[in-house]
């Protein structure tokens, strides 16, 4: 039923060796280099350009047709500009996310399939669906469900939950059951040896290698306001802008001594309250309110005062914790509260909840704001 399949190209070793592992299996395999940002960084150099030489090199190198798309517009639209608008708004939020929903699994997805009429596409992601790594147990007509990799450490099901769900029942996760040093291993059985060096991306991907608040500078006017001691509501310094500091972060005040970390926005009086210490308790935060939910599943909160028993995290590399989910009934379909088992640090407004069985991803939704529960009576 799958013989054509679109995968899309990198310039790392993960995209190449899914490639590599679908001309093995006999699929007829087309590559895809997506440009989605065109800026160069201060020494003059597109951060993309040595990665599409890589693509380049790598279809070289399994003799597979390699074509550029160019989604530059698209994502400055899609993806760019809100995370402007929330680092405006004081929020912190995770283009990597967003990439994937707008982009990757949406634009790229019906290029191939509703342009080239092709029948799957194919990453290198760290995922797994329940249809096999090249949907072997594909059914028509059965749900599709994003389930954890065999490399629980790379996992990355974490930047996929909000894309949407029906587009899962296409996609072919080639590395689903290897580790990364098992893909490394077979990129240099096959002559791609030169992939297994290149350094990881890491971080935001159109900042580069650049200083983060420097960058962020040339599109957001600094607009400069307090730093209040959150426990003595005293000024106790000056930021440059709201939209440099996000909750959790360190502030070295020259005037003070003592470490003072980021524990509070507010964007109306444009004043940052920071707290005395790594581990003050206006850091830690055990109730999460959002919005935008996506579920990867039937949703398991349809009927009113309904409640979801399962994990939560809000950022990729941070265990799970156990956690409740409600909806109540004067709450909008998209809006949820969660109940975490343990207060957690540096919950972030403008991240994503994201949610876990034992085996599946469930799905996310954006972090609104947070807040401590009055007493732990409430065992999960």
């Amino acid at each position: 039923m799958f013989r054509n399949v679109v995968v899309g190209i990198s310039g790392g070793v993960d995209s190449a060796v899914s490639a590599y592992l679908l001309k093995e299996k006999g699929f007829k395999v087309l590559g895809i280099f997506m440009k989605n940002w065109d800026e160069y960084d201060e020494t003059g150099r597109c951060s993309g350009e040595q990665d599409l030489l890589d693509a380049e090199y790598t279809c070289q190198k399994l003799d597979i047709e390699l074509h550029q798309v160019n989604y530059v517009k698209d994502y400055w639209n899609s993806v760019f500009s809100c995370f402007l608008d929330d680092y405006q708004n004081g929020l912190t939020p995770n283009p990597d996310i967003l990439c994937n929903r707008h982009i990757k699994f949406d634009l790229f997805y019906k290029h191939a399939l509703e342009n080239l009429k092709y029948d799957a596409i194919a990453t290198g992601h760290y995922a797994k669906t329940n249809f096999g790594p090249y949907l072997e147990y594909y059914e028509e007509g059965k749900a599709a469900e994003l389930r954890i990799p065999k490399d629980a450490f790379k996992d990355q099901t974490f930047f996929l939950a909000a894309i949407k769900r029906n587009v899962l029942r296409k996609i072919m996760f080639p590395l689903s059951d290897l580790y990364k040093i098992e893909t490394k291993e077979i990129a240099k059985k096959c002559g791609l040896n030169r992939l297994t060096q290149k350094r990881e991306s890491t971080g935001i991907c159109f900042v580069g290698h650049r200083d983060f608040k420097e960058f962020i500078k040339e599109y957001i006017i600094s607009k400069p306001g307090n730093f209040i001691d959150i426990d003595t509501q005293q000024i106790v310094g000056q930021h440059d802008g709201i939209h440099l500091w996000t909750i959790g972060q360190r502030c070295r005040l020259s005037s003070h001594l003592k470490p003072y970390y980021v524990a509070h926005k507010d964007i109306f009086t444009n004043t940052i309250y920071i707290a005395s210490g790594h581990n003050h308790p206006k850091l830690f935060n055990d109730v999460i309110f959002t919005n935008h939910v996506n579920w990867l599943c039937p949703d398991p909160l349809i009927k009113p005062y309904s409640v979801l028993k399962c994990r939560f995290r809000f950022q990729h590399t941070k265990p799970l914790v156990n956690c409740l989910i409600y909806r109540n009934f004067d709450m909008k379909s998209d809006e949820l509260e969660v109940l975490l088992e343990k207060p957690l640090r540096a919950i972030t407004p403008g991240q994503y909840a994201v949610f876990y069985s034992d085996t599946n991803c469930l799905g996310c939704a954006r972090i609104v704001k947070s807040s401590m529960r009055d007493n732990r009576d409430n065992v999960i």
